[in-house]
This record gives C-alpha cells, sequence and structure tokens, in this order.
C-alpha cells in the first residue's frame, strides 16, 4: 500500500525543515521562524508543516543561489552554493508538495514549490526546467495578487537567464572548423538571455519599490548589475550597482553595500584600463568590516578575509605581485581566525592558498608557488569537497606548467630535468582532475579543466616550435576553402629538455 496523504506530507516538512536547517546557517533571521515549523513536525502535524516549510525552503535556497551566481566574481564563491545534492533534495520537495498542493486547491503553496522548483534546477544548472518553474509561479502569484511572490518568481527568471548567458564557453568551440560564426552565435544567444532577464528584474525592482521593499530592490539591481555585465554593458552595470549601494547605505547593511561594491570590482575587472578603480573598490570594501569605529572583537573575520583576498586579485591584475602577496598573506590569517564551516574554511583558505601560488608562479618562482598550491588542495580533500579538491589539482597543474614555460621561454638554462618532470607530474594530476570531476558528474567542471589543458598543450606547442625545426612537414587540402595547408610536426632538439605534451 502506499504512504498515506497525512504521512507523506510529514516526510516532505521534515525533509525541507531539515534543509532550511543545513542551508540557513548564518542567516539568522531564518532560525526564529524555523523554530515552530520544527515544533510542528516533532508533533507530526505533516498538514500544518509542509506549507510553511516548503515556503521557508523556497526563500533560503533564492538567497543561496543568487549568492553564489555571478558573472565574474573577482574571488570564487563556492562556499555559498547549495550544492548538487542538497539542490536534488531540494527540487524533490518541490516536486512531492507540488502534487498535494494541486490535490488540496493551494495555490499559494503551489507558487512556492514551483518558486522552489526554479531555484533548485538553477543550482543544477538546468536553465529550462528553472525557467518554466519559475514562469509557473509567476503566474500562480499573480493568481494569488501576492505581489512579493510575484517579485520573486521574476527574480527567479532573470537567475535562470543569468545562467544561460553564461554558458556556451565550451573550449570544444576551440576545435571546431567554423569556430568563427558558431561563436558569435552563442555571443548572440547570450546577449539574448541577458536582455531578457534585465527586463524580469526591472520589473521586479519596479514592485519592490511600490511595495516599499528597498532592502530586495537593491538586492534585485545587483541582479540586474550581473545581467548587465553578462551583455558587457560595463559603465551601466555600474551605475546600477552604485544606485543599489546607495539604498544599502540608507539601510545600513554593510554586506548589501559590499556586494554592490563587488559588482563595480568586477566590472572594472573585465577591462584592463578600469583595473586601477577596481582597487579602491576594494580598499571601500574592506573599509566597511574594519573601519576605525569597529573594535577587533567585533570583526567579521570572514568578511575582512573575502575583502583582503578581492584586493590581492586586484594588485595581481594590475601587475603588483609584492603587494598581492602581502595581502592574501594577511587574507589567509583573517580566513584562519574566522568561525566557518570545515568546507567554507576550505574554499577561503584553499582559494587564498592558490592565489598566493599564482604570484609566485607569475614571478617565475613556480617551486616557491608549489608548498602552497600542494596545500590547497590538502585543504579540500580533508573538507571532503571533491569538487574543489579537483580544481585545486588543476590550477596547481596548470599555473605551475605555465610558470616553467614562460620560464623555459624567457631563460632556458634555468629550466632543468627536474623542471621538465615536474611538468610530466602536472599532466597526471590535472587528468586525475577530470577523472574527479567526470566521477561527480560535473559538466561544468569538465569544460573548465578541459579549456586548461587545451592551453597547456597550446602554450608547450609554441615552446616546440621556437625551439626546434620541423622534422616532417605534411601538405593536405582544406575541405572547406580547398586550398593546400602545411602542418609541421617537431621533435624537441635535445631529449634531455623533452617537453611533456598530453595527446
Amino acid at each position: 500500500m502506499g504512504e498515506a496523504p497525512s504521512d507523506h506530507q510529514l516526510h516532505v516538512a521534515r525533509v525541507a525543515v531539515h534543509l532550511c536547517a543545513q542551508l540557513a546557517d548564518g542567516m539568522q533571521d531564518v532560525e526564529p521562524v524555523l523554530k515552530p515549523i520544527q515544533n510542528l513536525v516533532a508533533n507530526s502535524e505533516g498538514a500544518e508543516a509542509m506549507p510553511l516549510a516548503v515556503q521557508t525552503l523556497s526563500v533560503v535556497a533564492r538567497r543561496r543561489v543568487e549568492a553564489s551566481l555571478r558573472f565574474n566574481p573577482v574571488i570564487p564563491l563556492t562556499a555559498l552554493a547549495i550544492g548538487k545534492d542538497a539542490a536534488g533534495r531540494c527540487a524533490w520537495a518541490a516536486r512531492e508538495s507540488l502534487h498535494q498542493f494541486a490535490s488540496d486547491g493551494n495555490g499559494v503553496g503551489q507558487a512556492y514549490a514551483q518558486l522552489l522548483a526554479g531555484y533548485a534546477h538553477i543550482e543544477l544548472m538546468d536553465s529550462a526546467k528553472a525557467l518554466k518553474a519559475a514562469v509557473a509561479s509567476e503566474e500562480l502569484f499573480k493568481s494569488q495578487k501576492n505581489k512579493p511572490g510575484e517579485a520573486a518568481a521574476l527574480c527567479c527568471q532573470s537567475s535562470a537567464r543569468l545562467l544561460r548567458a553564461m554558458a556556451g564557453s565550451s573550449p570544444q568551440l576551440q576545435l571546431a572548423e567554423d569556430k568563427e560564426e558558431k561563436v558569435k552565435a552563442v555571443k548572440k544567444r547570450q546577449e539574448e538571455e541577458a536582455k531578457a532577464g534585465i527586463s524580469s528584474a526591472r520589473a521586479a525592482c519596479c514592485i519592490y519599490s511600490d511595495i516599499d521593499d528597498r532592502k530586495s530592490e537593491a538586492a534585485c539591481l545587483t541582479l540586474v548589475g550581473e545581467l548587465m555585465l553578462a551583455k558587457d554593458e560595463v559603465d551601466e552595470a555600474k551605475n546600477v550597482a552604485r544606485e543599489a549601494r546607495d539604498i544599502f547605505q540608507d539601510l545600513e547593511d554593510p554586506y548589501g553595500e559590499a556586494r554592490a561594491l563587488n559588482l563595480i570590482l568586477s566590472a572594472n575587472m573585465l577591462h584592463e584600463a578600469d583595473a586601477v578603480d577596481a582597487l579602491f573598490a576594494a580598499k571601500d570594501v574592506l573599509w566597511l568590516f574594519r573601519g576605525n569605529d569597529i573594535s577587533e572583537e567585533e570583526e567579521d573575520k570572514k568578511a575582512i578575509a573575502d575583502g583582503l583576498h578581492g584586493q590581492a586579485k586586484v594588485h595581481f591584475s594590475i601587475g603588483e605581485l609584492s603587494e598581492a602577496k602581502e595581502v592574501a598573506q594577511e587574507a589567509l590569517k583573517y580566513y584562519q581566525q574566522a568561525k566557518m564551516s570545515p568546507k567554507e574554511a576550505a574554499c577561503g583558505q584553499g582559494y587564498a592558498l592558490q592565489t598566493l601560488a599564482h604570484t609566485h608562479c607569475a614571478e617565475l618562482s613556480p617551486d616557491e608557488g608549489l608548498p602552497f598550491s600542494e596545500q590547497s588542495v590538502e585543504l579540500f580533500a580533508t573538507a571532503g569537497d571533491v569538487k574543489g579538491q579537483a580544481m585545486a589539482k588543476a590550477v596547481l597543474a596548470y599555473q605551475d606548467t605555465m610558470s616553467r614555460m614562460k620560464q623555459l621561454e624567457d631563460t632556458p638554462q634555468a629550466f632543468t630535468q627536474q623542471s621538465n618532470a615536474r611538468v610530466t607530474e602536472n599532466w597526471t594530476v590535472i587528468e586525475d582532475a577530470m577523472a574527479m570531476m567526470r566521477d561527480i558528474r560535473n559538466q561544468e567542471g569538465e569544460d573548465t579543466i578541459g579549456s586548461l589543458i587545451y592551453e597547456m598543450n597550446q602554450k608547450v606547442g609554441e615552446i616546440q616550435k621556437k625551439m626546434s625545426t620541423p622534422t616532417k612537414t605534411v601538405w593536405t587540402v582544406d575541405k572547406v576553402t580547398r586550398k593546400a595547408k602545411q602542418k609541421d610536426y617537431y621533435e624537441p632538439v635535445d631529449p634531455g629538455t623533452q617537453l611533456a605534451t598530453q595527446e
């Protein structure tokens, strides 16, 4: 026999409450809302608990997704993400509750279930399902004349559009015969998605303004800014971010203001000419959390660490490597002092260590950077973060190889047998990273690592061409242009400095 409706409602409510408690870490306003729902679940009152649990989970899921969905994050934000496992359970809770709400004729419940499904599918990288659920949620909220819900559904649509606007840059395009046409088609599609997302987000901003929800309006403006960055409308994105910052300042919300400043920072980092302006934005973020009127005991160590890490990345981008190392070291110290979950600590410290390694590699001192990279891999492994560990391995291999190739190019005498052995080892490391991504079925991670492998092969090929002469030349006919084309094959001049490549 099947599960009784009341038992099933209780089961769905219990799963939703557990997910809320898991994902709402650090959201102080959620705990007082969640406590009564937990009591209902403890008393086996599933019919009363399920609608409240699903609604609360939709709010928590939205915050998590919007906090981690960025077009050009200066520092990685994966610690804030829901994660595939939790997102899958959110999607299950949305689907199961939706059937019950529809059976009961509960329109508001259906709307929140669809909203939860939308954000869950964004996290699962399924923009088609996310958009479908978000549109259904908007229609349901409209039928209930629920303006805040309608605005939330519009924001969900915009987030799904942003996901689509960021998709499509696969390294496989580099291998296509008609690469330029395909790249143009992808770019056009991305711009169309971003434009549609801006329209939805603007509509949500208007609703929040009408109902005088200024905090949500400001947060929605930052979403508009992210979509503008996806369209490469950098100046417009910065103007919107400044508008959001003004509202957050009026509300005395330093975290919201930091988010707006980070959007300005990200916009400035997209173009080299604006990189110096990004440094001012990074310092403004830092000032918010350790200004003169904030005591050391009151400091938010993680927020300061994030601000310092962002500043270090900006220093690196404008070639100030010594400053980048110094600030990254300070960021690492604050991450170690911050109260965070093991995964968040691994992300904070791990990425700061990668930045330190990157600065050493940029100074053509890969041997000095290698210990930092290896420590980063260990941190992710200890935290049980497979994706983070795989990316840390890939970054280690990429940064180290590219630094040694540059070293060989500039000062060939510095490239030793040990250097070549390290490059050979790097291929093993990055292949292991790719295998880890395949094991967890993370296509985005596979694509990212694939592009790193492509760049490594390209760089090794360039060096070989400079160091040696072709040992074999083959002439073929281009199938498209019907013109003859030359393909040269190279062998290293000295077997003692044979460069490792990946087939």
